[in-house]
């Protein structure tokens, strides 16, 4: 048993230094549903984003019925590494004349 207790202490102690990443995002638009769920083990930070650039639902009246047309554009889900912001850039060397 004593050696149970020291191997589960060092793999603890192994498995306990590395980094954890979780994402979580859920959108719900007019019955779409899109999940994107990550759980990284590594070092580099990462960032999800969503991009809706447009929904449009539109409801039309026609001999006492209901119809409904929805419209979705371009729905992006990006899950990336973090980068470091760059360095900004020197002006043009511009030559004499």
């Amino acid at each position: 048993m004593q050696g149970f207790q020291c191997l589960r202490n060092v793999l603890k102690k192994i498995l306990g230094n590395r980094k954890k990443g979780k994402d979580k995002v859920s959108l719900t638009l007019y019955g779409l549903n899109i999940t994107v769920e990550r759980e990284i083990n590594i070092n580099i930070p990462h960032e999800i984003t969503v991009v809706v650039p447009r929904v449009e639902c539109r409801k039309k009246y026609k001999n006492n019925e209901e119809e409904i047309e929805i419209i979705m554009n371009s729905i992006t889900v990006v899950h990336s590494p973090r980068h470091e912001p760059s360095k900004p850039s020197s002006p043009p060397l511009i030559p004499k004349k």
